[in-house]
Parts: C-alpha cells; sequence; structure tokens
C-alpha cells in the first residue's frame, strides 16, 4: 500500500478556475493541482529567500560599515543588534 502525502485544498470560483487551468495549460503543467503547487513553493522559497537576507540601501551600507570601523562602542548598533538576535 502507498503512503498518503498530505493534501491541500482549496475552492475557488469559476474564473479563478478558468484562470488557473489556462495558466495550467500554457506553462506545460499537467493539472490545476501541479500548476498551484509549483507556483506555490516557487513563491515560498522567493518569500524565505528575501527574508534571509538583509537588503540596505548604499547610504545605509555605509553608514553599517562605518559603525562596524569604529573603535568606540555604538550603543543604537548594539541595541540593534540585540533586537535583531532576539527574533
Amino acid at each position: 500500500m502507498l503512503a498518503s502525502q498530505p493534501r491541500i485544498t482549496a475552492r475557488v470560483d469559476e474564473e479563478t478556475k478558468t484562470l488557473l487551468m489556462e495558466a495550467a495549460r500554457l506553462s506545460g503543467n499537467s493539472s490545476i493541482n501541479s500548476f498551484v503547487v509549483s507556483a506555490a513553493v516557487e513563491k515560498a522559497k522567493k518569500i524565505i529567500s528575501e527574508e534571509k537576507f538583509l537588503r540596505l540601501s548604499t547610504d545605509d551600507s555605509k553608514l553599517f560599515w562605518e559603525a562596524l570601523d569604529k573603535e568606540e562602542e555604538n550603543p543604537r548598533l548594539k541595541k540593534a543588534y540585540r533586537k535583531y538576535a532576539d527574533r
């Protein structure tokens, strides 16, 4: 007997179903389900990847490196570090 895999279901209106069917067909997916899973996995990976990296503007990046290069302690930087570490 094959082990069953978890199932995700969603109820959608006819317009959404038609849209998903067309997108699945155009992208070469064999079914709406495979299209939805593929799109959801792609989006999930993007979100996780974006959340794992800190993005700074050029000015913010320069300020960050300057703060790290200073020999004296920077109380605001220490506070930011503690806040980040506590997440």
